[in-house]
């Protein structure tokens, strides 16, 4: 058996009611059965500021540890 295909989805807008947040709502449900759709909500993440680049806040610790679980292809 092999491992599924992990797709890691954000939306651009942080909107409540973000048509592009459903729409991967959507996109969850439609994946086949060999993938899996991870939503992940950019809601806390900041600007980026290299001055602050060695003070990571932790959603942002989590977005990358996530990128890093998935293979490029």
């Amino acid at each position: 058996m092999t491992k599924p295909i992990v797709i890691l989805g954000f939306a651009g807008s942080l909107r409540r009611d973000s048509y592009n947040k459903a729409l991967l709502h959507v996109a969850s449900e439609l994946v086949p059965k060999d993938a899996k759709l991870e939503i992940f909500d950019l809601e806390g993440i900041p600007p980026f500021n290299q001055d602050l680049e060695d003070h990571t806040p932790k959603k942002l610790r989590s977005l990358k540890q996530k990128s890093r679980l998935l293979r490029p292809y």
